[in-house]
C-alpha cells in the first residue's frame, strides 16, 4: 500500500475521532445505529404482531422458543464483529493500515467458516435440540418450520451481514452500516404480512423465517456492493488473498470477542432457562413472554445501538493516547442514554395491558405479559449502564472486565421473579 493512500485514508478518518467536538462525534456516530437498532426492533416485533394476529397461540409460541437458537448467532457475531472492529478501531488510531485490513479479512471469513458449520450442525441435531429448547407435541413441529428457514438456510447471511456492519462501523462509517442493517430489516416488514397471513402466501410461523432469511441475504447484498465501490477508499477488505490466520491478531480478536462470547451463551442460557420454565405454565403463558420481551427490546436495543455506535470513538482515542476525549465521550453518551431509559421504564410500567394488548386481544396473555413487562423494567436504568460499560471495556479491548459486567448481569440479578 502506497503512503499515498494511507494520508488519504488518514485524513478521511481522523476528522471524526480526533477533531469534531464530542456531541457532534457521538451523534454521528450513534444516532445511525439507534436508528438501525430501532429498525431491527420493529422487525422483531412485526414477526410477533403478524403472526399474532393468527390468533393461534402455538404459533406465537413458536416463535418465542425459537429465539435462543437466533440469540446463539451472537456468539459468532460477538467473536468476529465485536472483536474484530474492537482491534480494527484501535489499530486504525495506532495508524496501522495494514493490520487493519488483516483483522477485518480474518473477522469476515472466520465468520463465514463458523456460521456455515453453525447452520449444519443445527441441520443435523435438530430433534435432540428442539427438546432442549422446550417445544412440546404441540409446538415441536411448527418451531422446526420457523427455524429451518432462519438457521439451517439463513444462518449464514444472519451472522455476516451484522458482522460486515459493524466492521463498517469501526472506520467511522455508521450512516453506511446502519443502511445496510435497515435495508433488511424493512424488507423483513414488507415481507412478514406477506408470507404470514392467509391473505398471502399463508406460512404462519414458518413465512416469518422465510422473510427473515431473505432479508438477511439483501443486507448481506448491500455491504459486499458497498465494499466493492468503495475499494480503495475503505480499510474494510474481505479480499481473499488478505486472509492469513495471523496469530498474532487472531489472539487480540479473541481476547474481546471470546470473553463477548461467553456474555451471549450467558444470555441463550438464560432465556432457555426461562421458557423452558414458562412453558410448565402452558402456550398462554409462552406467547405472553416472547411479546413482553419483544416490547422490552425497544429499549434493550436502542440502549445497545448507543453504545456500539460510540465504541470506534472510545476504541481509536484509547490506541492514540487521547485519553481525555475519551472520557468526554463516554460521559456524554451515558447522560443521554440514562435520560432515555428512564422515560422508557414510565411508559412501560403505567401502559403495560395496553402495549401487551396490541399484538393479542387474549385475556391470559395480557395478565401474564403486562406482569412479566413491569418486571423487566425494574432492571433496564442499570441494564442501559451495563451496555455502556461493557461496551467501553470492548472498545478497549478489556475484554475480561467486560465479561464481568455480564456474569453479575445474568447470573447474580437475573432470576424467573414474575412466577413467584
Amino acid at each position: 500500500m502506497s503512503n499515498e493512500k494511507e494520508v488519504s485514508i488518514d485524513a478521511q478518518k481522523t476528522e471524526l475521532f480526533e477533531r469534531t467536538p464530542i456531541p457532534q462525534a457521538v451523534m454521528k456516530m450513534a444516532v445511525p445505529t439507534v436508528l438501525s437498532s430501532l429498525v431491527m426492533v420493529i422487525y422483531n416485533l412485526a414477526d410477533t404482531y403478524f403472526v399474532g394476529m393468527l390468533n393461534n397461540s402455538t404459533e406465537n409460541a413458536a416463535v418465542t422458543l425459537a429465539a435462543p437458537v437466533l440469540l446463539a448467532f451472537n456468539a459468532v457475531i460477538n467473536l468476529f464483529g465485536v472483536g474484530g472492529s474492537s482491534l480494527m478501531s484501535r489499530f486504525l488510531g495506532q495508524k496501522e493500515y495494514a493490520a487493519v485490513r488483516k483483522s477485518s479479512a480474518i473477522s469476515f471469513y472466520c465468520a463465514l467458516g463458523f456460521s456455515a458449520l453453525f447452520s449444519l450442525a443445527f441441520a443435523l441435531f435438530h430433534s435432540q435440540l428442539l427438546v432442549v429448547l422446550g417445544t412440546t407435541e404441540d409446538t415441536a413441529a411448527t418451531t422446526w418450520q420457523y427455524l429451518r428457514w432462519t438457521t439451517v438456510c439463513g444462518a449464514v447471511p444472519a451472522i455476516l451481514n451484522v458482522v460486515l456492519a459493524n466492521l463498517v462501523r469501526s472506520e467511522g462509517s455508521a450512516l453506511h452500516a446502519s443502511i445496510g442493517t435497515m435495508s433488511g430489516c424493512l424488507l423483513n416488514i414488507l415481507l412478514d404480512p406477506i408470507f404470514i397471513l392467509p391473505f398471502g402466501l399463508g406460512m404462519g410461523a414458518a413465512g416469518a423465517g422465510l422473510a427473515t432469511f431473505l432479508s438477511n441475504c439483501t443486507a448481506c447484498v448491500y455491504f459486499f456492493v458497498l465494499l466493492w465501490v468503495r475499494r480503495g477508499q475503505t480499510v474494510v477488505c474481505i479480499d481473499p488473498r488478505a486472509f492469513s490466520l495471523d496469530g498474532k491478531i487472531f489472539r487480540q480478536i479473541c481476547a474481546v470477542g471470546i470473553p463477548a462470547v461467553i456474555q451471549n451463551l450467558l444470555n441463550v442460557t438464560g432465556m432457555t432457562v426461562l421458557n423452558n420454565f414458562t412453558a410448565s405454565y402452558g402456550t398462554t403463558a409462552v406467547a405472553a413472554m416472547g411479546i413482553s420481551q419483544k416490547i422490552n427490546m425497544i429499549p434493550m436495543y436502542i440502549s445497545m445501538g448507543i453504545s456500539q455506535g460510540v465504541m470506534p470513538l472510545v476504541g481509536y482515542n484509547y490506541a492514540s493516547g487521547n485519553r481525555a476525549r475519551m472520557k468526554q465521550a463516554v460521559t456524554f453518551t451515558a447522560k443521554i442514554g440514562i435520560a432515555f431509559i428512564l422515560l422508557m421504564v414510565i411508559i412501560y410500567y403505567v401502559g403495560a395491558e395496553g402495549l401487551i394488548g396490541l399484538f393479542m386481544k387474549d385475556e391470559g396473555v395480557i395478565a401474564y405479559g403486562s406482569c412479566f413487562l413491569r418486571g423487566m423494567c425494574l432492571g433496564l436504568v442499570f441494564l442501559a449502564i451495563d451496555f455502556l460499560a461493557v461496551g467501553v471495556f470492548q472498545a478497549c479491548g478489556m475484554g475480561t472486565a467486560s465479561l464481568a459486567f455480564a456474569i453479575l448481569r445474568k447470573i447474580v440479578w437475573r432470576s424467573p421473579h414474575c412466577f413467584s
